[in-house]
């Protein structure tokens, strides 16, 4: 029986051929933006807030964000929030007490574009 089978599949690809194939038009990426945090002055700190936005036609899936400390100590940056927000974007806060050196928020979004229908194409009979 998995003989007759196997070998039924194998007619179908062949008579099928290559062009039966769907396209694979998914894709899945990762959009970033990166701003400054400013050094603390007048006893408060730097603050920025950056987001990421998806192209058009894509759906944010994920998103996160990251703190990289200046040439300083690194329990002087923070990241207070990361979170999604509406127009298919990912939004980040952070703060710098540093009075000298500026640190680097980096928020990421990850998007995606998915086919609902793919495309089906069937070989043309000669």
């Amino acid at each position: 029986m998995l003989k007759k089978f196997l070998v039924a599949a194998a007619a179908a690809a062949m008579v099928m051929g290559p062009a039966a194939v769907a396209q694979a038009d998914d894709i899945v990426r990762v959009v970033e933006n990166t701003v400054t945090i400013p050094v603390a002055s007048g006893g408060f700190p730097g603050r920025a807030a950056a987001q990421a936005s998806c192209p058009p036609g894509e759906t944010r899936t994920g998103g996160g964000a990251s703190v990289i400390a200046g040439n300083s100590h690194a329990e002087r940056y923070l990241l207070h929030s990361t979170q999604p927000i509406s127009g298919e974007a990912w939004w980040a806060f952070a703060t710098n007490t540093d009075t000298t050196n500026p640190g680097t928020l980096k928020v990421y979004a990850i998007c995606a574009r998915v086919v609902s229908t793919p495309t089906l194409t069937t070989p043309i009979s000669s």
